[in-house]
């Protein structure tokens, strides 16, 4: 299956939560219940390695801002018990320009052996772990 057909059955399904980006760059807003909601970047990463397409979809949902005393093994440790993904600490820039160190979750799939159900799956669970997250870091829903 290609990206372009992944993205199509999950836009019929997002209907008006759902915004392309770019060709390989969909966002999605994923009601996670009691009224909250989350926001997953799809991405399609094209690669090839020895000839063959390993390419990737990557779903990626901001939790936060990195608080200032943070404890980093408490992340390393709630990594392990997440079923899918990983959270992880990126540096992005906000609308000033200025470095923001962010937690995001982020899980992947090989794009060669992906069907709708796993994509659907992938992009409902991130965005229910990274609310998740959001709320025990947080306490607020930020994203």
């Amino acid at each position: 299956m290609n990206f372009a057909t992944l993205t199509d059955e999950l836009k019929s399904r997002f209907q008006e939560n759902a915004r392309e980006v770019s060709d390989s760059h969909w966002v999605f807003e994923v009601m996670t219940g009691n009224q909250r909601s989350q926001v997953v970047h799809l991405l399609h990463k094209e690669q090839r390695r020895d000839g063959r397409d390993t390419s990737r979809i990557v779903a990626d949902s901001p939790i936060g801002p990195l608080p200032r005393r943070y404890d980093l093994e408490q992340l390393l440790r709630r990594n392990a018990t997440l079923d899918v993904g990983a959270i992880c600490i990126e540096d992005f820039r906000n609308e000033e320009g200025d470095q923001v160190t962010y937690l995001t979750l982020r899980a992947s799939h090989l794009l060669s052996t992906l069907d709708f159900e796993e994509i659907w799956e992938m992009v409902e669970k991130v965005a229910q772990m990274a609310d998740v997250l959001e709320r025990d870091v947080y306490a607020s829903d930020l994203h």
